[in-house]
């Protein structure tokens, strides 16, 4: 997060609102959240550029929604799976304590197997948090990069000095 950014995290009692001012022709967007109120004012090309990326956002949220709700279905598969499980185990001690052997033999693979693949189910979730994580992080760095250059090429061009860093990263024509 750059130096010119803002946080507010917003819980259920928070709100967002977004209106459009036709004294100065801009819009803004009134965040307020546990007490606190966020006024920022927009001009045109801002709301402009908010609008373009909704459809991405939505999108994204969209996306989360569904690789939540697999995850979610994962988990009670899991939890299915170590519930049969115990119970699997349980039957074969009595199966096998009045000599059903094979039987026995046989829930137990069974088990094993279920379990077996319980934990990969599980595994697999974990890596895939995890990966989505890494993911957004990694965009995360690669806005903030994107929108640093961007900052530059601007004062390059509006012919201002770059600092010592910014210049290190840029090469000119």
């Amino acid at each position: 997060m750059s130096v010119d950014s803002v946080s507010i995290s917003l819980d259920g009692n928070g709100s967002v609102r977004l209106w459009t001012r036709r004294c100065d022709e801009s819009a803004c967007l009134v965040i307020e959240t546990s007490g606190t109120y966020c006024e920022i004012a927009m001009d045109r090309v801002h709301v402009e550029a908010l609008r373009d990326q909704l459809p991405e956002v939505l999108a994204g949220l969209d996306l989360w929604a569904v690789e939540d709700d697999g995850c979610a279905k994962a988990a009670v598969a899991e939890r299915r799976a170590v519930q049969a499980v115990a119970r699997a185990l349980d039957l074969a001690v009595a199966v096998e304590e009045v000599g059903v052997h094979d039987v026995s033999t046989s829930l137990r693979a069974a088990a094993t197997e279920a379990s077996g693949r319980a934990e990969a189910a599980d595994a697999a979730v974990r890596a895939f948090g995890n990966a989505t994580v890494e993911v957004d992080y990694a965009t995360e760095k690669l806005n903030y990069a994107m929108s640093a250059a961007e900052a530059a090429l601007r004062r390059l061009r509006n012919g201002d000095q770059l600092p010592e860093r910014a210049v290190s990263g840029v090469q000119r024509r």
